[in-house]
């Protein structure tokens, strides 16, 4: 079960960055854009640096597990934080996909550091499956969250009305 959630996690994180363009040649509302843009960009980034932080936690003992869970809070609270920061500079209202998009942020990190504080903490390993499947679930619960603004968005702009 596995594999096959980490394969559907990745095809719906290209759904998203599809959702992405879509709303770049409709000219959705910037809020939402902007979350998805944070969103996708950095999916990739943590795609990209996978492998490296595998290899990190896998061969060095002392800091292994600590770098793993830490670099990936890391990355989705400075997901946050830019997401914030440019609606705050630009004065953008944000919108309800950007403050689901956040929601998602903050969950992950707080299951990071959940995961972490029980494995290497407490050394229980309770949250083994919730980290393994919450992970994904979340990731993949954008793409609908998505779907529906987009839809919601064009259909609104079919009626002429500017939401």
């Amino acid at each position: 079960m596995g594999d096959f959630a980490y394969t559907v996690d990745k095809l719906f994180w290209v759904g998203t960055f599809l959702l992405l363009i879509v709303s770049v040649f409709y000219k959705l509302d910037m809020s939402s854009r902007i979350a998805l843009t944070v969103w996708v960009v950095g999916n990739l980034f943590m795609d990209l640096i996978q492998p490296f932080v595998m290899a990190v936690s896998t061969n060095h003992v002392i800091l292994g597990s600590s770098f793993w869970y830490l670099t990936w809070g890391t990355i989705e609270i400075l997901c946050v934080w830019g997401i914030y920061k440019v609606h705050a500079v630009h004065e953008i209202p944000a919108s309800k996909l950007t403050r689901y998009i956040m929601i998602c942020f903050l969950a992950l990190c707080s299951m990071q550091l959940l995961r972490f504080a029980d494995r290497i903490v407490f050394e229980t390993d309770l949250l083994s499956a919730m980290y393994k499947y919450g992970i994904v679930a979340i990731n993949i619960s954008v793409v609908p969250m998505t779907a529906l603004w987009l839809a919601k968005e064009i259909a609104a702009i079919r009626k002429g009305i500017v939401l």
